[in-house]
């Protein structure tokens, strides 16, 4: 019996000797996710293009190579909601190598104890539908994984534990979530790319996507990164802002920069995720995609997207042009931030199934001048070409049309430069950032006197040159000068989208009622003002203190955003193209003081948290209070981006219990209403105001 016993082991330790040899092989998929071996580390440096480098950092890790990875919560988004996180790994291996798999990673065989079964099981129906058996362990598996191993069956939808069985089949194998600190390398078409991994998924952040826009680069269209680079470049940490005044003042001109947030690496391509790239708003003055207030970790956790966002330059520096002066387009481009745009696209096209994104399934979406930005896409058929198959357009100021010549080489670009005693190129890339932006701030001042027909809100946008943007959105989708990128689009707004501006009109109290007329005459000149008022639709109510502003918010959000979006849903469904409309009746922004008439309001921007659920929010629950109700609204808006997003465009989530969203048409005119709870509205928004706007007033980019 010693014998037998002794051979036995003999046996066992040899078998685990060769078990152990394959695990230390390399795996050469080039597609691989790389992870590092903590145990070894060495210091290497970063190649680009330029003297400048492709992150901040170096990566200083040595790697070793794994193949698929996807993180998997039940993510329901409220505080301390996301439940029992596992990882899966779908490579078919015996349990032995599968163990080491999720050693790799820090992490052991999952537990996969009865109380998180129900999580388990809703994850892999959603992601694993057609695999049968995984490898856990619950502690009943021997410590060799040799001879008894657990598994977890999945039958009808239902998870269940099976023990005692052989090891030695070849099963996907679930791990653990608990070491959230490590870091994750992947190989793209350029070069390795180092990011962090957390309990929601990977991230990569402050990975350059275009040279630095410096020297001769200044004010020209942007030059993608195609230099591949030896050593893996450190993405762990956001690159710089784009220079901006405003609130957070600040950045750099080298910010071509993106992030990438994804929930999977080195995916089969049958099992590639669909892809929403984001554009921040901030009048194209302000704004960078690593703010904190969209960090969308949460949406690629719940939706399984990966989502990208991204820097594009601002102001001057994203919009300069002078064709009035004789400087061309081939020297001077103009909407160069439209431009980094686009080039940030086409790095998706190249790169994000590194990332575990499909490629062809990416849809544009953007809040407020990132919304304008999206119109802007839509409106490029030639360029935008193959870049995206769907696109969301929030809170777009639909009413302020893309610049003319007029306003965006003489009144900016020109005033400008007269500024700065400058009368050609040469001598604009010789001014400092702070200057530049000090002149951009004075012209943006004086804009309400130069061009009070466009510039309201944007001043500085992008513009009708010639080359991308040929006419108006509206023109374009009624098949002028080349028409639109026809995809099934998303458009909506907030109730009250404009009360937030008042503030930049003087009016952050309530107002006299004499204050009214000049607001409209701001907003529309002095004959469509008076019209407005003639006929009487926005009367002052002389029993609320604050009347005047409920007066004033009423219509300029109407007539900017509201009537205008309406307008727009309905020329574009009127193409046969797919268009779904919505509007928040509730919004998210628990910060604003009592005195602030949006305190009371659904407010521009107070849907970002709803899209988002910003881990960031979400973890400050001192300053941001975030409720079960606010949980189910965000899951209901959240569910229908992805939804969206996944399908190509149709926001209706399989199995979900809220009303069903049609599509819109110039018929029954059905709006979906985010609220407390949802509901379809149907024969349009305010159809008594709009059809004023609509045929006697008319909006600006009709003029």
């Amino acid at each position: 019996m010693k014998i037998f016993t002794l051979s036995c082991l003999m046996a066992a330790a040899s078998l685990q000797a060769v078990f152990a040899q394959v695990l230390i092989a390399p795996e050469t998929d080039m597609n691989s996710t790389v992870i590092p071996d903590t145990n070894t580390t060495t210091t290497e440096s970063t190649t680009s293009d330029t003297s400048y480098s492709l992150a901040d950092t170096s990566a200083t890790s040595t790697p070793t190579i794994l193949n698929s990875v996807q993180v998997l919560v039940d993510n329901n988004l409220e505080v301390g909601g996301a439940n029992f996180p596992f990882i899966y790994l779908p490579e078919q291996r015996i349990a032995l190598r599968g163990a080491a798999s999720c050693s790799k990673l820090g992490e052991l065989l999952y537990s996969a104890q009865s109380r998180s079964l129900p999580s388990v099981q809703k994850m892999l129906t959603q992601v694993a539908p057609n695999v049968t058996e995984f490898w856990i362990d619950t502690g009943a598996s021997d410590s060799l994984y040799l001879t008894s191993c657990d598994t977890l069956v999945m039958k009808d939808g239902k998870a269940t534990v099976k023990t005692g069985g052989s090891c030695l089949r070849l099963l996907p194998s679930l791990c653990s979530n608990v070491n959230v600190s490590g870091k994750v390398t992947v190989q793209t078409s350029l070069g390795r790319v180092t990011g962090a991994r957390d309990a929601m998924g990977f991230r990569f952040q402050g990975i350059r996507y275009a040279q630095a826009p410096v020297g001769s680069l200044r004010f020209a269209a942007p030059v993608p990164v195609t230099t591949k680079w030896s050593s893996a470049v450190d993405a762990t940490t956001p690159g710089n802002k784009c220079p901006q005044l405003g609130d957070l003042p600040g950045g750099k001109e080298d910010c071509l920069f993106l992030n990438v947030f994804t929930p999977i690496l080195n995916a089969e391509d049958k099992n590639l995720l669909p892809v929403m790239f984001y554009l921040h708003g901030g009048s194209f003055t302000t704004g960078t995609g690593s703010d904190p207030a969209f960090n969308p970790a949460n949406m690629a956790s719940r939706g399984q997207v990966v989502v990208v966002t991204i820097n594009y330059r601002l102001g001057l520096l994203g919009f300069l042009e002078r064709v009035d002066a004789g400087i061309s387009r081939s020297t001077l481009p103009g909407n160069q931030g439209v431009r980094d745009m686009l080039v940030a696209l086409k790095w998706v096209q190249d790169n994000i199934a590194s990332f575990g994104g499909d490629k062809s399934k990416v849809t544009v979406f953007g809040e407020s001048a990132g919304g304008h930005a999206v119109r802007t896409l839509l409106s490029m058929p030639v360029a935008a070409k193959g870049l995206f198959r769907a696109a969301i357009a929030q809170s777009d100021p639909i009413d302020l049309p893309f610049n003319n010549v007029k306003t965006a080489s003489t009144v900016v670009s020109g005033g400008a430069m007269t500024l700065l005693n400058c009368i050609d190129l040469a001598c604009m890339r010789s001014k400092t950032v702070d200057e530049l932006l000090a002149v951009q701030n004075t012209i943006v001042s004086q804009s309400i006197a130069h061009a009070p027909e466009e510039s309201f809100l944007e001043l500085i946008k992008p513009s009708v040159d010639g080359i991308l943007i040929h006419n108006n959105f509206d023109q374009l989708i009624a098949g002028k000068d080349g028409g639109f990128v026809k995809v099934p689009m998303m458009i909506g707004t907030m109730k009250n989208e404009a009360d937030g501006f008042l503030p930049s009109l003087g009016q952050s109290t309530p107002m006299p009622p004499t204050v009214m007329g000049a607001t409209l005459a701001t907003i529309l000149g002095y004959q469509r003002a008076m019209v407005t008022i003639g006929y009487g639709l926005y009367p002052i109510d002389g029993s609320n203190p604050d009347g005047t502003r409920e007066a004033e918010g009423l219509f300029a959000s109407d007539y900017l955003w509201v009537c205008p979006t309406q307008f727009i849903a309905k020329a574009y469904a009127a193409t046969n193209t797919p268009v779904y409309q919505y509007q928040f009746q509730r919004g998210y922004n628990p910060n604003r003081p009592s005195g602030d008439i949006c305190a009371t309001h659904v407010c521009h921007g107070d849907d970002v948290a709803l899209v988002f659920a910003s881990p960031s929010l979400m973890n400050n629950a001192s300053t941001y209070p975030w409720t079960a109700a606010d949980a189910a609204l965000s899951r209901t808006v959240m569910d229908r981006w992805t939804a969206f997003a996944t399908t190509g465009g149709n926001p209706n989530p399989a199995g979900d219990s809220n009303p069903a969203w049609p599509q819109y048409d110039g018929k029954t005119q059905s709006i979906y209403m985010f609220d407390t709870t949802n509901t379809v509205s149907t024969g349009g928004i305010r159809p008594q105001f709009c059809g004023f706007m609509d045929q006697a007033i008319h909006y600006d980019f009709q003029l």
